[in-house]
């Protein structure tokens, strides 16, 4: 997969932070790890510009973005939100995070299919599907390549309609469905119309006052489960997955406590663990997976802020594990920061390691393959900032590293 790596791609990676000089004559260039960044166009506080794709590539050496194109001015509209790679490297999705997609109002946003030039690493479009729901804002890519989830957000705003029961009127509130939608993928990469889509619950959150809204979606390393988060209503949707299935099948529900706002998440690499961080609760809860039915049950939460934190609003936004399997990572808006935990592989409990600046309000952040660097994208201060990552404690210390990107949102990565 193109963030998992196989050994030949593990070599190729420490090999590109070293001098070439003494290759042997002739020898094949060695692979080089592309970094891809989505761009928004519109965001809370934020100027006009940004949007699209950027493409760099990574010095292993320093953990610095280098520069190497970006979509075209054609994209510059592209609200970049969730992106992907696929497994193979060969292709790209990113959602257009609207709600009134080619300017139609009520049209919903979209996601955009790309194909990744194997020699430099540019893009190019291949084609564009209506998400079926307003601001898709996260997207997962099943272990075939043949499957692209989407995480619909849907709007908080009421729409007032007025009803009559038994004779007498009444307002009724009608809410975006929050939604996870399935599109299959062709064999070009491009992607079919949406095959199947699961709506979230119209119950409102006694805390949020919304209703269910999807924030990420994820699919587990077996490939036979998709779990989602509903920010609006505090509750995880599971399903049954079957790559050569074209239906999502019914969901199973597993309810949060009310007010914490599951928004984004992540499957341990090879243990079962889940872990989902809490947006308007400063906190980290981790899970017991039941890989034979995709139940999960909450066992710990850990505040993601220092005891008795006095400072701006925190609102908890990303959520990794490293590659390693031993640390979780928690991101914070607000304090500007991300939490730092130690595993208890055969527990599953969590134990603080650090809270870190992250030099601005990172909406998401992640690691390279190797787990070398943590990139964190800040899109108000229009920066992407690298860390250094100790594999054996976890903490991460600033390179120095800052790439300027127009408000970014997700990297990730791929060799080529």
């Amino acid at each position: 997969m193109s963030e998992a790596l196989t050994r030949r791609d593990f070599l190729a990676l420490t090999a590109a932070g070293l001098a070439t000089g003494s290759a042997a004559l002739g020898a094949a260039a060695p692979k080089k790890l592309y970094a891809y960044v989505s761009s928004w166009t519109k965001g809370p506080g934020f100027g006009k510009g940004g949007g699209g794709v950027s493409v760099f590539t990574v010095n292993m050496a320093d953990g610095s973005l280098v520069p190497v194109s970006r979509t075209g001015p054609e994209f510059d509209n592209l609200n970049g939100g969730g992106l992907g790679i696929s497994p193979s490297g060969r292709f790209l999705y990113v959602t257009n995070e609207v709600g009134d997609l080619d300017g139609k109002r009520g049209a919903g946003g979209g996601v955009l299919a790309f194909a990744i030039n194997q020699q430099d690493g540019s893009l190019t479009h291949l084609n564009t599907q209506r998400s079926l729901g307003t601001d898709p804002c996260n997207l997962a890519i099943d272990a075939t390549g043949t499957r692209v989830l989407v995480a619909n957000h849907g709007s908080a705003q009421p729409v007032i309609r007025i009803v009559k029961k038994n004779g007498v009127p009444e307002v009724q509130n009608l809410f975006d469905h929050g939604s996870v939608v399935m599109f299959a993928v062709k064999s070009d990469g491009s992607l079919e119309p949406a095959c199947d889509a699961a709506a979230f619950g119209e119950e409102v959150g006694p805390v949020s006052q919304v209703p269910g809204q999807a924030h990420s979606v994820y699919i587990d390393p077996s490939n036979r489960f998709v779990v989602a988060c509903d920010v609006g209503a505090d509750h995880l949707y599971q399903f049954r997955f079957d790559p050569a299935s074209r239906s999502l099948g019914t969901a199973k529900v597993f309810a949060t406590p009310p007010g914490r706002a599951t928004r984004h998440a992540a499957f341990h690499p090879r243990l079962p663990y889940f872990f989902v961080i809490n947006e308007r609760e400063s906190s980290l809860s981790s899970f017991k997976f039941d890989s034979a039915t995709g139940d999960l049950q909450m066992f710990q939460t850990v505040p993601t802020v220092v005891e008795g934190y006095s400072g701006p609003r925190n609102a908890p936004a990303d959520l990794r594990v490293h590659p390693n399997g031993k640390f979780v990572y928690g991101g914070n808006r607000g304090d500007e920061s991300i939490a730092i935990f130690k595993l208890d592989e055969k527990t599953g409990q969590l134990t603080p390691v650090d809270i870190v600046k992250t030099q601005g309000a990172a909406r998401e952040f992640n690691f390279d393959p190797s787990g070398k660097f943590l990139f964190a994208a800040n899109p108000q201060s229009n920066a992407v900032v690298t860390f250094a990552v100790d594999p054996d404690t976890g903490r991460m210390t600033p390179t120095g590293a800052k790439a300027e990107v127009p408000k970014p949102v997700c990297i990730h990565f791929s060799m080529l």
